[in-house]
């Protein structure tokens, strides 16, 4: 009966721990990719937008970039905002996209339908101050990883125990 109970034991001790391993939540996963760090990871909810903030390099002004989670855990892009349509810039939409000029006087691109497995983002050294924003709080990358590193933005689903080894950055485990 005692070795009954003991293996019955271990064997739901085997399946409990495995649970640790197996990657049950998506997050959106920030990571670097030019050095061993470790990644950033964004729980964001699927019905909610995240934005890149980033100030342009060369007009030095307020670019915002908004997404959101495809059910495919892609990154779509839905909207752009910006200050100024010099260099670098769009002057217009293209498609079904929409151009309009926002109440404070920023030009926005909305009705965007851009997908992307992921994007790479250079943080900026000088100028640039990348930033996540979610849910009213604004997250500058340079704090998570080195100024001028290349980092991996994507969604990927993350085991227990890919978070502990992370940071978790926006919500709970």
């Amino acid at each position: 009966m005692k070795k009954k109970y003991l293996s019955v034991a271990a064997l739901l001790f085997l399946i409990l721990t495995s649970f640790i391993f197996l990657p049950l939540q998506t997050f959106l996963v920030i990571e670097p990719r030019e050095y061993e760090d470790k990644p950033a990871y964004f729980s964001i909810s699927k019905d909610k937008s995240f934005s890149i903030l980033y100030t342009h390099s060369i007009h030095l002004s307020e670019v915002e970039e908004i997404y959101r989670q495809t059910p495919a855990n892609k990154i779509r892009q839905t909207k752009l905002l910006y200050e100024d349509t010099a260099i670098g810039m769009p002057s217009d939409a293209e498609g079904r996209e929409v151009f309009t000029r926002t109440e404070d006087g920023r030009y926005a691109i909305s009705n965007m339908d851009r997908e992307f497995p992921f994007i790479d983002i250079q943080i900026g050294q000088v100028v640039a101050n990348h930033r996540l924003v979610y849910d009213g709080e604004v997250y500058p990358l340079k704090e998570y990883f080195k100024e001028g590193s290349i980092v991996r933005m994507h969604f990927k689903k993350v085991s227990l125990f890919s978070q502990w080894k992370g940071v978790i950055v926006v919500g709970k485990r």
